[in-house]
C-alpha cells in the first residue's frame, strides 16, 4: 500500500479555497488563529479596568497617596476550545474509476466538499454561535418589512453605538428578509457609494455598515439580522490531516481521508460588537436579584449563570449555575443571566449587595 501525504504547502493551498468560498471567513479578525497552532486551546486574558479617582492635594506627605487607593490591575479570563473535530473517509473503487489517483485527482474532490459539505456546514456553525453567545440580544416588536426594516437597522445600530461599538462592523440579513430591505423607501436615499470598493460579498451600505446577505439556510432561526464587528469573534479552522492511501488493504482502488478542526467564539470584552436583532418572543426573560443577592429565575424551564465578582456571566471562567443563593457580601456585585432551549440569551441583571 502506497501513501500520498500531503505537505504543509498543499493543505495550505485547501485553507486558502476555504477563505475564498466561506461567507463568513471575511467578517472578522484573524489575529488570534496562530493561538491554536498546535493546540486545541487558547486562553485569553483581557485587563479588568476601573474608574478614575479624584486628586486629593490636600494630603500630606507620609498620610497616603494623593492619588488615591491603589488597585491591582486584574484580569478576566476567558478560555476557548474548538468545538468540532471532523472527518471524512473516501474510497475510490478500480471497478468505478481506473484513473490512478495523485495530488490533483485528491485536491478535485476535496474541493468538491469543500465547496458543498466543508463550507456551508462551517459558515452554518459560526453564525449559530455568534448569534448563541451576541453580546447584545435585540427583539423585534413585530416581523420585518419594507415599512419598518430599515427603522429596526438604524435603532438597534445606534444602540451598539451606545455602547461604544463605533466603526468596523457589517450587517448580516438572510435573503428573506433582503427583498423587504431593498424595497424599502428609504433604501435609495442612503449612503451613496461613491465608487467605493466594497468587500466580497457586499450589497450597499446602511450608516456605514456594508450589507452582506447570507443564504437563509445559514442564519441562525430566528435572527432577522445581525450586526458584527470584526474584532468582536474569532472562528480558527486547522487542516489537521489530509492523505490519501493507493489500494489500501480490504480495497481494491484509492481511500482518501481528511480532519479538520474549526471553533466560533465571541470575546467577551467586545461581546458588544454582536448584535442580533430575533422575531418577537425568542428572547429569554431577565432574571432578577435582590438585594440579598438571591436570583429569582423569570423564564419557565431556563437555567440561569451568574457571578459575585462583578463579571459577565456569560463570558466570565467564574461564572456557576444558579441552584441556590450565594455566599456574598455587602457591596459584592452580582450579576445573572437565563438560557432556555428555543430563545437567544436573557439581557444580564446587576444588581449590588447590600448591607
Amino acid at each position: 500500500m502506497a501513501t500520498i501525504h500531503f505537505d504543509e504547502r498543499y493543505k495550505a493551498a485547501l485553507l486558502t479555497g476555504f477563505e475564498k468560498g466561506s461567507d463568513t471567513d471575511s467578517l472578522f479578525s484573524h489575529d488570534l488563529d496562530m493561538e491554536f497552532s498546535g493546540v486545541k486551546t487558547v486562553h485569553v486574558k483581557s485587563i479588568v479596568t476601573e474608574p478614575l479617582q479624584d486628586y486629593d492635594r490636600t494630603k500630606q506627605v507620609g498620610t497616603g497617596s494623593r492619588y488615591g487607593a491603589t488597585s491591582e490591575v486584574g484580569n478576566e479570563e476567558q478560555t476557548f476550545t474548538m468545538q468540532k473535530d471532523r472527518a471524512k473517509s473516501l474510497s475510490v473503487d478500480k471497478g468505478n474509476n481506473m484513473e490512478v489517483m495523485d495530488k490533483h485527482k485528491a485536491g478535485a474532490v476535496m474541493k468538491a466538499y469543500m465547496e458543498e459539505q466543508i463550507i456551508p456546514e462551517v459558515d452554518t456553525f459560526r453564525l449559530a454561535e455568534w448569534a448563541a453567545n451576541a453580546g447584545i440580544v435585540k427583539p423585534l416588536s413585530a416581523a420585518l418589512t419594507s415599512e419598518n426594516v430599515i427603522e429596526n437597522i438604524i435603532k438597534f445600530r445606534n444602540i451598539q453605538r451606545n455602547a461604544g461599538v463605533k466603526e468596523g462592523v457589517s450587517l448580516l440579513i438572510p435573503y428573506e428578509h433582503l427583498d423587504a430591505l431593498m424595497l424599502a423607501k428609504q433604501w435609495i436615499n442612503l449612503d451613496s457609494l461613491g465608487g467605493k470598493t466594497l468587500p466580497k460579498g457586499t450589497m450597499g451600505q446602511i450608516a456605514g455598515m456594508n450589507v452582506i446577505p447570507v443564504t437563509t439556510e445559514r442564519m441562525p432561526a430566528g435572527v432577522a439580522f445581525m450586526i458584527l464587528h470584526k474584532n468582536s469573534v474569532i472562528a480558527p479552522v486547522k487542516i489537521k490531516e489530509f492523505k490519501g492511501h493507493v489500494n489500501p488493504p480490504g480495497l481494491s482502488g484509492d481511500l482518501i481521508e481528511f480532519r479538520m478542526l474549526y471553533g466560533a467564539f465571541v470575546l467577551g470584552k467586545k461581546a458588544a460588537g454582536v448584535l442580533i436583532a430575533v422575531n418577537p418572543g425568542l428572547q429569554a426573560a431577565a432574571p432578577t436579584i435582590a438585594a440579598s443577592g438571591a436570583v429569582t429565575t423569570k423564564e419557565s424551564g431556563a437555567t440561569t449563570y451568574f457571578t459575585v465578582d462583578g463579571s459577565d456571566p456569560r463570558y466570565s471562567a467564574t461564572r456557576q449555575a444558579y441552584t441556590s443563593a450565594p455566599s456574598v457580601k455587602a457591596g459584592d456585585v452580582v450579576k445573572a443571566y437565563s438560557v432556555v432551549n428555543g430563545k437567544y440569551a436573557s439581557d444580564v441583571a446587576t444588581a449590588t449587595v447590600s448591607g
